[in-house]
């Protein structure tokens, strides 16, 4: 089986963390490295959780390359540390996680996505789960390479109401600039959004038998009280939604995803509409689509996609 070249760009917060678990613990994703942004909190915070999650389940061998500490345009403000992912980014946990004893690579995320792209000897798939600096900035100054990317399948817009803005998800708005260069690219682009990552959740009336899988479950599941409250009190949904998860789920197993082709452009002029992903689901404009945009999900084949991937790492670390 020839495996899902996979470089992933995360902000590392706790859905992160889990994305990570499952294309790290899926036999169809081959991860040549992680590269860290600044998003869900600072980049040093983000870049620090991704190594500590790398170091959790025993995979320091995969690479990790810092990049953008900032948006290309607007200024970054960082989201108050209670609204999602707590103060650390992984739910401020009581017993937190041990410090990584691995550090990053001496080169920047930028460098890292060329270089990997280079050496492949086939396409690379770029999967940016937080603001889209970075894939932005590998478009514009390594135009040469666009060839080696197979497609970005990027968690990040909606079609109707935001997270961030009334119109606006987080990811993108975040940067719009970066993610209007993207889907200005002519690159291939899957976007799951928050049309379907809302709907893509681990029920609370799941949380006990989810954390008694194992050993990495449990932990996981300890990391996930802010991040419940959030969902449970403030967004009314159902559960805990697993946003970034389904960027790998949707490589690992497109059925689970259900998607529509549209023509999306992000807008980076409006009063109220900035950042939004501006989602011609009419084609009143008469343009090509695009981007194909997860607008549904199989939910209980996603998760148990979670399950599997963690049950798979923790059995190899034990």
């Amino acid at each position: 089986m020839e495996k899902i070249k996979v470089i992933m760009d995360v902000d590392t917060g706790i859905d992160d963390a889990i994305a990570m678990c499952l294309a790290l613990g899926n036999e169809k994703i081959d991860v040549l490295g992680f590269t860290t942004t600044y998003g869900n909190r600072p980049l040093n915070l983000t870049t620090e959780n991704t190594l500590e999650i790398l170091e959790l389940i025993g995979r320091t061998d995969v690479p990790v390359a810092v990049g953008a500490h900032k948006p290309i345009i607007k200024e970054y403000n960082a989201p108050a540390f209670s609204v999602v992912h707590g103060y650390d980014g992984l739910g401020d946990m009581e017993n937190p996680l041990p410090n990584p004893v691995t550090k990053p690579l001496d080169i920047s995320a930028v460098e890292f996505m060329a270089r990997k792209l280079r050496e492949s000897d086939t396409p690379v798939t770029l999967v940016p789960v937080g603001p889209m600096t970075n894939v932005a900035t590998l478009i514009l100054t390594h135009p040469e390479l666009m060839d080696k990317i197979e497609q970005v399948v990027l968690m990040g817009g909606t079609t109707m109401k935001g997270n961030a803005s009334a119109v606006a998800e987080a990811n993108i708005i975040t940067d719009p600039e970066a993610a209007h260069i993207l889907f200005k690219s002519g690159l291939k682009i899957k976007m799951a959004g928050l049309d379907a990552t809302w709907k893509g959740y681990i029920g609370f009336d799941e949380m006990d038998d989810f954390a008694a899988q194992n050993w990495l479950t449990k932990t996981i599941h300890s990391m996930c009280g802010i991040y419940a409250e959030h969902y449970r009190d403030r967004m009314k949904n159902p559960g805990m939604a697993m946003h970034d998860s389904l960027t790998i789920a949707w490589l690992i197993n497109p059925d689970v995803v259900k998607a529509e082709d549209y023509y999306v452009t992000v807008d980076i002029d409006g009063r109220y509409t900035y950042g939004m992903t501006v989602t011609d689901v009419n084609n009143v404009l008469g343009k090509p689509a695009n981007a194909s945009v997860a607008m549904g999900v199989d939910r209980e084949p996603f998760i148990q996609l979670i399950y599997d991937a963690m049950a798979k790492l923790a059995a190899e670390k034990q």
